[in-house]
């Protein structure tokens, strides 16, 4: 029945969803049209609103053209003596221009109406759509758009108004013009026109200034009109709205109010059929916790022997970090070891730059030596060329004392030839001549000694300059000649640091051979206890297995027996009652009978139990000794085999080796001995505890059963 109840009340569920999603399809279908309708009347909007715009683009041509004859209009208006008829026709056209301007505004006024109706028509139908957010959205934003486009056309339109009222008044003003001339006209005729044009002057001016007052006070209650009109619809359309969006909420909230009153009911029919669901499934939870209860013995049992495997994998994991952390100091090694390869490189490095400054060096001592010979050369030449000045300048001394001793006899024989005849004046002339000559000849002498001057002046000084550069240049090679014996010094270091460096270097190669093969020894180490490990492991499961086995069989032996024990005591029972009515001694002889029987079924039964058990239990903890001894003895065994072939790698890879890749060896030997002896206690321990273990449950195993033949507990 309960199940039935369920079903029912899930086909209920399931028709209920099923007219909702209906319900839902059918709005969302409804939504869609309404949007294609809203679609269409927007589009006719638009082409209206092109359509209108059009028109107020003809309107604006002739509000243009009036705007022109306004002013020729005011100026007719304005000359009151005469009128003419071309006036008059332009007056009468202007007029006809404006009413047919208009009408045609009035036209438009309806039209722009119309076109607010469809929009707040087309507005209601989007809003209701409101849920179709995409199509929603973009219908809102062409209504927005159409919206605008009509406020300014209202606003032209607007504007045409205000320019029509305009031009009505100055109609006006015109007609009433000339009606003045007219009755001026016929005043005329009659002879009383000079105080009938004042009186009328006046007149008409105090009327069309009370005409226009008028005109501006109806335009300015039109225009409060039109904005009051604009904003009561815009309310309307508003308030509308808010009624249209009111009415949805309502209806949807009916809807769900509905469907959450149906959900309820059909809550309170589950609620009642799971009621008796939940009382059949209490009757069962507590058969299920008292199955609980009995799992639950067996599960602790299960975790002792859980505890105790865990324990031993947290010692055997205890070995596998010794070898992680071993590992790690081989990597601490190894980085030592590239540091100092990284040291040698910067070391070498180094050199090279240091011969490459020695080699610079002496290239520039080859060249200061070079330009010292070539100084000395100059110098040479300069001091040859010094002396042919010098002796030139005495030549040139020589002769110049040689013409002034031949000026003054010249001079001298002037003198004596002076008062001589016109013979000796032409000797004269030619010794003037001489004279003049040698004089010419005394100033190039001079000019000649000067320059050798000079020129001795250049040459002490270039020679000055000279000296000063060859002692710069003394002192750059004496300080090459310093740095080339820095440079030698370093280099005689760095050779020494270098031979260092490449000892140490051999030293670490040894080093790092040792601990890759030390490395490589404790991975197969590792692998090897990893597999000992592993089938270690297996052996335990299988051993527990093994038990589990033997404890259901021993359980198996000990309810037969039982069952047994049971038939056999209902046959004493039975024998009893039979030999009831017999005599005293054979009932003495019988029940003693059934005594001895008794007693020796009891002996039966208990030597059977507890020599089964007792060789299950010898056979499992002797298997279990004789393997974890196997283990060990493994274990023993391997680091004394391994040890010679350890001894001999080493004795062959670091025979070329000094003392103190020796001192690495017997480091790396006790580290080995130590993990030997670590792992022997390891196992010693696992021994120890595993013999405990079996003495407490062979103990525990004797006290289970009582001495007068019957079994005190079994779990």
């Amino acid at each position: 029945m309960d199940s039935q109840a369920v079903g029912d009340i899930y086909a209920g569920a399931l028709e209920s969803e099923k007219l909702y999603v209906h319900l839902g399809i059918s709005s969302y279908e409804n939504g869609v049209q309404e949007i294609e309708r809203s679609k269409k009347i927007l589009i006719n909007v638009d082409l209206d609103l092109a359509y209108s715009s059009e028109k107020l683009v003809n309107l604006h041509i002739i509000l243009m053209y009036l705007l022109a004859h306004e002013n020729d209009l005011q100026a007719m208006a304005l000359e009151k003596n005469y009128v003419s008829t071309d006036s008059i026709e332009k007056a009468l056209m202007f007029d006809l221009m404006s009413g047919i301007l208009d009408s045609e505004v009035r036209e438009l006024g309806a039209f722009m109406d119309n076109l607010q109706a469809d929009i707040v028509d087309a507005h209601n139908k989007i809003s209701s759509c409101r849920h179709l957010r995409e199509f929603s959205t973009k219908m809102e934003e062409k209504l927005h758009d159409s919206k605008e486009s009509l406020k300014h056309s209202q606003r032209q339109i607007f504007e045409v108004k205000v320019q029509l009222a305009k031009f009505q008044g100055t109609v006006f003003a015109f007609k009433s013009d000339n009606g003045e001339i007219d009755k001026a006209l016929e005043l005329s005729e009659n002879g009383q026109l000079s105080n009938l044009n004042a009186k009328s002057n006046m007149q008409m001016a105090k009327q069309q200034r009370h005409l226009l007052r008028m005109l501006e006070k109806s335009l300015a209650r039109e225009i409060d009109l039109e904005k009051k009109l604009a904003e009561a619809r815009q309310n309307e359309e508003e308030l509308k709205l808010k009624l249209h969006h009111t009415e949805k909420v309502a209806f949807h909230m009916e809807e769900a109010a509905e469907v959450v009153w149906g959900r309820f009911l059909e809550a309170e029919n589950a609620s009642v059929a799971l009621m008796g669901i939940s009382k059949e499934l209490v009757g069962q939870l507590q058969l299920v916790k008292f199955n609980m209860n009995s799992a639950i013995q067996r599960e602790i049992q299960l975790k002792v022997k859980h505890e105790d495997c865990i324990e031993q994998l947290k010692e055997k994991d205890i070995a596998l970090e010794k070898l992680e952390s071993s590992n790690a100091e081989y990597i601490a090694q190894s980085a030592e070891v590239f540091t100092l390869r990284e040291k040698v490189d910067f070391l070498e490095e180094k050199l090279k730059e240091s011969q490459f400054q020695l080699n610079n060096a002496n290239a520039c001592n080859e060249a200061s030596q070079e330009q010292l010979s070539e100084m000395e050369n100059i110098i040479e030449s300069l001091k040859e060329s010094i002396y042919n000045a010098e002796s030139r300048a005495e030549s040139a001394e020589a002769k110049a004392t040689q013409l002034t001793e031949t000026n003054m006899e010249l001079t001298e024989e002037l003198n004596f030839h002076k008062g001589s005849t016109s013979n000796t004046e032409k000797k004269i002339g030619l010794l003037e001549k001489q004279s003049r000559e040698l004089e010419i000849q005394l100033q190039h002498a001079k000019a000649s000694t000067e320059a050798s001057q000079e020129q001795q002046n250049m040459l002490y000084s270039a020679i000055w300059d000279m000296e000063t550069l060859i002692e710069d240049l003394k002192s750059k090679v004496s300080n090459a000649e310093s740095k080339i014996e820095t440079a030698e010094e370093q280099c005689v270091l760095l050779s020494e640091s270098n031979l260092e460096l490449s000892n140490e270097l051999s030293f670490l190669r040894g080093r790092i051979e040792f601990l890759e093969m030390s490395l490589d020894q404790a991975n197969s180490t590792k692998l090897e206890s990893a597999k000992e490990i592993n089938v270690r492991t297996k052996f335990i499961k299988d051993m527990a297995m093994q038990l589990a086995t033997e404890r259901v069989r021993i359980q198996k032996q000990l309810n037969n027996l039982t069952k047994e024990n049971t038939i056999l005591v209902e046959k004493l029972r039975i024998a009893k009652i039979m030999y009831n009515n017999i005599d005293g001694d054979n009932k003495e002889i019988l029940f003693s009978k059934s005594d001895a029987i008794s007693a020796t079924c009891a002996k039966t039964y208990e030597e059977a139990v507890t020599g089964s058990l007792d060789k299950s239990l010898q056979a499992a903890i002797a298997s279990l000794l004789f393997n974890t001894l196997l283990f060990n003895f493994k274990w023993l065994d391997k680091p004394s085999e391994e040890a010679p072939i350890r001894e001999t790698k080493m004795r062959s890879s670091f025979s070329e080796n000094s003392a103190d890749v020796k001192v690495s060896k017997s480091k790396a030997l006790k580290k080995v001995e130590t993990r030997h002896s670590s792992r022997i206690c390891i196992f010693m321990a696992i021994f120890v505890l595993l013999l405990s273990v079996s003495a407490i449950y062979l103990f525990n195993q004797n006290f289970q059963f009582g001495f007068d033949g019957q079994l005190s507990s079994w779990p």
